[in-house]
């Protein structure tokens, strides 16, 4: 795990533009039960409303400085993260193959799980990564509600689970997919973030998030390789799990 300390560093802006609570354990719960949630997809729909990108998420294409440690960003691979005040960083390993399969930023009350998959150039994944979503949760019992919401379509979702002492709970999760050049970012937000009015902190730290899609052609939905950092900066700290 990592975990940012010291001054608050502002997220990166394009490189044109430059002058209630969770009622089941919290985000750690959540993001095993997310991790369980397939993505990957199609183009968007027509008319649909798309995110605002201009403060993020950036393709890596679109910031002043590409090097994640001179530009204050945490480099993961697919993904580049700036290090903002009050973050904890963990790094998931997929337990077939070994390798890293999301990152989970905890900052607060919240969290949001990331994972990043390619896309067609023509743009899009969401939708179809949308519906998947959907089947999984009603089809364990759970609701999950379309709205419209700060990331363009958002899918709200109440998931019916099972704690350690085998207690059924509920945990509500908040699904958001933004789609760039060749690929898509989905975040799952918990604890705090799965609600709009108690999000910001952690949307923030979505937000600040680049991604580093490659030239390698890959079919739609596959995911993107994420990476455990070779370089930790001198702003963070590297800490155990029972810490």
């Amino acid at each position: 795990m990592i975990r940012r300390k010291g001054k608050r560093s502002q997220p990166d802006k394009p490189a044109g533009d430059q002058p209630d609570e969770v009622a089941a354990g919290g985000p750690d719960s959540a993001a095993d039960s997310a991790a369980d949630v397939a993505a990957h997809g199609a183009d968007t729909a027509p008319g649909e409303p798309m995110p605002d990108r201009s403060e993020g998420p950036f393709d890596i294409s679109e910031v002043a400085d590409p090097d994640a440690s001179s530009a204050g960003r945490l480099d993961l691979g697919a993904v580049q993260l700036t290090l903002l005040d009050g973050l904890e960083v963990r790094v998931e390993m997929d337990p077939d193959s070994g390798e890293p399969a999301a990152v989970t930023i905890v900052r607060g009350e919240g969290a949001v799980q990331v994972r990043v998959f390619a896309a067609p150039r023509s743009g899009g994944g969401w939708r179809e990564a949308r519906g998947e979503i959907r089947s999984s949760i009603t089809s364990d019992g759970g609701t999950v509600d379309e709205v419209t919401g700060r990331f363009g379509v958002e899918l709200h979702t109440t998931a019916f689970l099972t704690d350690e002492q085998g207690n059924p709970v509920q945990q509500r999760m908040r699904f958001v997919g933004v789609d760039g050049p060749r690929w898509m970012l989905q975040g799952v937000l918990l604890g705090s973030g799965a609600v709009p009015e108690t999000s910001d902190a952690v949307e923030e730290a979505f937000r600040s998030l680049t991604v580093v899609r490659g030239d390698t052609a890959m079919p739609p939905g596959a995911p993107l390789q994420l990476s455990l950092p070779e370089d930790v900066p001198g702003s963070v700290e590297q800490v155990s799990d029972d810490e």
